[in-house]
């Protein structure tokens, strides 16, 4: 259980383990080493496993920024960005490393010398020296759990405690690693919050009607900015030195909420880099280049919450809104009690929350600018075409082919502004995903770091997708993969498969309501006692049930088709998902690029947990780049997706840049030009997501194409 510290089983080095968020990093040394215990109170910052090795040099597998710290206080000495190198005298350092899937932490009394290459990071001693490399995960799970009637204004005190796992006052608390996970809420019958999550001395109160369909859209704020939650006629924020800020405006409640929460984070993000951190970051020269913006980052940086918030809203926020990420994900809720339990989470990731009544979601399906969703749900009812072209059964009733909601269970969702959408509340999405408790009760199964993979095919007529994706999985250098491919399997095997541990489930061939067709007849998921897949990717027709079944028996998430899906559509979908779970990309992140990049995407939904991940990403966090030519010249355009490790909030370095400039991760992040033979320098030796002239291609198939033509 938690991290594990051990030698490399091929090549000299150390391999760092999370077993909780299956999270992997190697750092090599020029011969072997062997790991002993180390004190974990000999780093300035918290980590929670430490390990001592004797070695005269580190080198680390990416190009990453290297900060040099004072070991005793913590202090940065040197930013330590991707440049020519630097050395540093005899010294008790702290170094930290950057970017890495595992929080690390260095601590060596020696000389320094730091360089990069193409592809690596190399940090040399004076000698022999002894290293104590400290580690954090990143694994954030609520502490404690907090009983909550179906009352407006309990709810509020029990949201208000949602601050107490704040781990900073400071702007710093815009690092998720020093925001910690919201307590858990459960429904009972009386309000029970136990002792230590009382509300943070932050001096911030919000007022609005207790009322669900008024509190559930500033859950997220609320707890990021520590705030006590109480009844009042007008909503406002309120702090103790008389600040009053209306979030009635003319934008609507909703959206006022979003722009204090948007613009809050982002003017943190910079303030902190005058405190742990320093970098060059793009963001903060769009913010200092506005001359509507007059704020001394420094003196904010550790300034009492009430006064950055009166700071920071007294700029406008068209002076800032250029340097505000794309949001990672909008959350629409119904406003029922029933929903409580989702609250945490929502919070957590820091999502944009909108209510949608019965009434509202109803209604939207009525104008004609929401014709394209009411077409979806007329063409998941249709029938699909047979065996020949389709992934149904054949000879079963319309009844038990169903396997998916009625037509009146399904919710249209409005377009918005955010990567991706979900939804919490009875009903179905349309698109995007259905948050589901049952994803996020208990704690992560540890793993030895290695991620499994089963990949079944249950039909002749389906296999170039099985041979297509058995050989993508596993395609990568820096994660170890174990993967299992079969074949034609019976129901007894397969319900054998479903319950081995499994990081990754991926099942092609026949699904109806009845259950997954097997070489011996039909397997219901809704008896299985339990699933060990974290996450199932269900390529059939109307698998959403047996999705959901999977989910409620164990699965983190589900990708799940609701209607009839023709085998060349769904090969494509099946093989893209695929490619992009291996990249690195969550479940919610990858079915958002399927949406809009294949023929079929818009028919399948996840269910679950829109933020778990089946491998992490070589790079950090995983990149999607659009390219564009330019008078024969290319435009190269990241654009960044969120993940656990790499949150809102996080920065990413594009290798593309010639600059030392980091960028807020999520979204497009900047477009730079570079010459063709850069890009092919830069991107032919890469499995990387492309997006050219609108459609997705990779970079590795890219240049295969290019050669043999």
């Amino acid at each position: 259980m938690g991290l594990r510290f051990a030698p490399l089983d091929a090549g000299t080095g150390v391999e760092i383990v999370d077993r909780i968020e299956n999270r992997r990093f190697v750092v090599h040394t020029p011969s072997e080493v062997s790991p002993t215990p180390a004190d974990t109170a000999e780093f300035a910052y918290p980590v929670s496993a430490a390990r001592a090795v004797v070695t005269r040099e580190l080198t680390l597998p990416r190009v990453a920024p290297i900060p040099v710290r004072d070991a005793a206080t913590g202090d940065q000495i040197r930013e330590g960005n991707p440049s020519d190198g630097f050395e540093l005298g005899p010294d008790e350092y702290l170094v930290e490393l950057v970017g890495t899937p595992v929080k690390l932490y260095l601590r060596v009394d020696s000389s320094l010398r730091v360089g990069w290459g193409d592809d690596s990071t190399r940090i040399a001693f004076g000698g022999p020296t002894r290293v104590r490399v400290g580690a954090r995960s990143y694994h954030r799970s609520p502490a404690a759990t907090i009983t909550v009637p179906d009352d407006p204004e309990a709810a509020m005190d029990a949201i208000s405690a949602f601050g107490s796992a704040l781990k900073t006052p400071t702007s710093e608390r815009s690092w998720a690693t020093l925001r910690g996970h919201p307590p858990r809420l459960e429904l009972g019958d009386e309000l029970s919050i136990p002792e230590g999550l009382e509300p943070p001395d932050s001096g911030v109160t919000i007022r609005v009607p207790p009322e669900y369909e008024a509190l559930y859209p500033l859950v997220p704020l609320a707890y990021y900015l520590g705030a006590e939650v109480v009844p009042g006629t007008t909503p406002r924020l309120t702090t103790e030195s008389g600040f009053t800020h209306r979030l009635d405006t003319l934008r609507g409640f909703e959206d006022e909420v979003a722009r204090v929460l948007k613009q809050v984070f982002v003017l943190d993000c910079v303030a902190r880099l005058d405190g742990y951190f320093s970098a060059d970051l793009h963001e903060r020269h769009l913010v200092e280049s506005n001359p509507a913006v007059d704020l001394d980052f420094e003196a904010l940086h550790d300034a009492p919450m009430g006064d950055r918030l009166e700071a920071y809203l007294s700029v406008p926020l068209e002076a800032v809104e250029d340097a505000i990420p794309t949001w990672d994900r909008t959350v629409h809720v119904r406003p029922s009690p029933e929903c409580l339990e989702l609250l945490p989470v929502v919070a957590s990731d820091l999502s944009v929350v909108r209510v949608e009544a019965p009434t509202r979601a109803s209604s939207a399906g009525a104008g004609a600018s929401t014709r394209p969703t009411a077409d979806a749900i007329e063409s998941f009812k249709r029938g699909g075409g047979g065996n020949e072209t389709g992934r149904e059964s054949d000879e079963v009733g319309d009844d038990a082919l169903r396997g998916v909601p009625d037509r009146g269970e399904y919710v249209p969702l409005p377009d918005g502004d955010s990567i991706e959408k979900g939804w919490v509340g009875e009903g179905t999405p349309v698109h995007g995903t259905k948050l589901l408790a049952d994803a996020f009760r208990g704690p992560a199964t540890p793993t030895d770091g290695v991620i499994q993979v089963t990949v079944v095919c249950n039909s002749e007529a389906m296999r170039d997708e099985w041979d297509a994706v058995s050989n993508l999985y596993g395609n990568r250098e820096l994660v170890p993969f174990d993967v299992d491919c079969e074949f034609e399997v019976t129901s007894a095997e397969l319900r054998d498969l479903l319950a081995a541990d499994t990081d990754l489930f991926h099942f092609i061939g026949h699904i109806d309501g009845r259950g997954f067709e097997c070489a011996d007849g039909i397997l219901d998921a809704e008896t299985l006692d339990r699933t060990g897949a974290t996450v199932a990717l269900l390529n059939a027709c109307r698998s959403h049930n047996q999705g959901r079944a999977l989910v409620e028996a164990g699965a983190r998430a589900s990708i799940v088709s609701l209607g009839d899906v023709g085998n060349a559509g769904a090969d494509e979908v099946g093989e893209t998902l695929a490619r992009l779970l291996n990249y690195g990309f969550t479940v919610g992140g990858a079915l958002s690029i399927v949406e809009s990049y294949t023929a079929i995407g818009h028919h399948y939904v996840a269910l679950g947990d829109p933020g778990v991940a089946v491998a992490q990403c070589a790079d950090g966090s995983p990149h999607l780049y659009e390219i564009s030519a330019v008078e024969g010249d290319l435009t190269v355009t990241p654009i960044g997706y969120t993940t656990r490790a790499y949150p809102v909030g996080s920065m990413s370095y594009p290798f593309i840049q010639d600059e030392e400039t980091y960028y807020l991760s999520a979204g497009p992040v900047a477009s730079f030009d570079l010459t063709a033979g850069r890009f092919r320098e830069t991107f032919a030796d890469e499995r990387s997501p492309l997006v050219v002239d609108g459609e997705l291609v990779w970079s590795d198939e890219l240049f295969a194409d290019e050669i043999e033509n």
